[in-house]
């Protein structure tokens, strides 16, 4: 039983560690990342910053979309005109009026090429299917993460 809870512990702490929040400062009006304990990795320099969905948060820059890492690090740089939260390692993301869906680590999976599209629906997300339309016509596509 110690061992158990030795190792949730540990799992919990790990975790702690790694989740950044995103905070505001009235001093420029932008929005930044903190630590768990405060400490500013991101200084406040985004209109928009959102929590972690899957180790990544959206954030809006002069109108753009993009996505920040759990550390921090911006992986996306905001060029997209809406983003979605990552589920099941994928996202949704809008260029002009496409949609088209990003992985984890940043990368186009799917251009966007779709008139709309999501992967939020149903337990469907999960097993990496999106729902696409194109042409008028909606359908379930795959989505695979590059290597």
């Amino acid at each position: 039983m110690k061992i158990v809870f030795l190792i949730v512990l540990f799992a919990f702490t790990v975790v702690c560690k790694a989740q950044v929040a995103p905070f505001y400062s009235a001093t420029n009006d932008k929005y930044g990342y903190k630590d768990s304990k405060g400490v500013v990795i991101v200084e406040p320099k985004y209109d928009l910053a959102y929590t972690l969905d899957e180790g990544m948060a959206a954030v809006r820059l002069d109108g753009k979309y993009g996505y920040v890492d759990q550390s921090g690090k911006e992986i996306v740089s905001p060029k997209y005109d809406q983003t979605w939260r990552f589920i099941g390692g994928f996202a949704a993301v809008k260029s002009g009026n496409k949609y088209g869906f990003i992985d984890l680590k940043g990368r186009e999976v799917i251009p966007p090429s779709y008139e709309n599209g999501y992967n939020y629906h149903g337990a469907c997300c999960y097993k990496g299917l999106a729902h696409v339309k194109k042409d008028g016509k909606w359908k379930v596509i795959q989505l695979k993460s590059g290597k």
